[in-house]
């Protein structure tokens, strides 16, 4: 059976984010000088970047589709090298929440604006409404 004209443009769409990605990761420029960070720990980081507010070990388990054991020892490991800070809830003590560090922050925002500065020839023939509509389109896009 042929596949279905939905299924040929999911896979243009899959196509399309592969390049982009391998484009991205393709100059290996280090966020941390000499620390050398897993996939996992740079997610992390880029997560609280962007994180509203400071989000629990366990929301970011969930958000990266990891145990919450792992993110405990992710969260450690950043601790130790001064790149996250965990610290309890105003609103309920018990509640652990974990943030970057100033520092780390910086960092996080410049390399963030390196990226994009590189990347945004590849956008450039689209139009400020169509690159509008393409970044929400993207955002509803849900992962499994």
């Amino acid at each position: 059976m042929p596949p279905s004209h939905r299924s040929k443009e999911v896979g243009e769409v899959l196509a399309a984010v592969v390049r982009l990605s391998r484009s991205l990761a393709n100059p290996r420029s280090t966020l941390f000088g000499s620390t050398v960070l897993t996939r996992t720990q740079m997610d992390v980081l880029f997560l609280l970047a962007h994180a509203q507010g400071a989000p629990t070990p366990g929301q970011l388990a969930a958000r990266l589709h990891v145990t919450p054991g792992a993110i405990t020892q992710i969260v450690d490991q950043l601790r130790e090298r001064d790149l996250v800070e965990r610290f309890a809830s105003d609103q309920d003590g018990r509640l652990r929440l974990v943030r970057l560090t100033g520092s780390a922050r910086s960092q996080v925002e410049a390399f963030e604006s390196a990226v994009v500065e590189r990347a945004a020839p590849w956008f450039e023939t689209l139009t400020d409404d169509a690159l509008t509509d393409l970044a929400g389109l993207l955002a509803q896009v849900k992962g499994s």
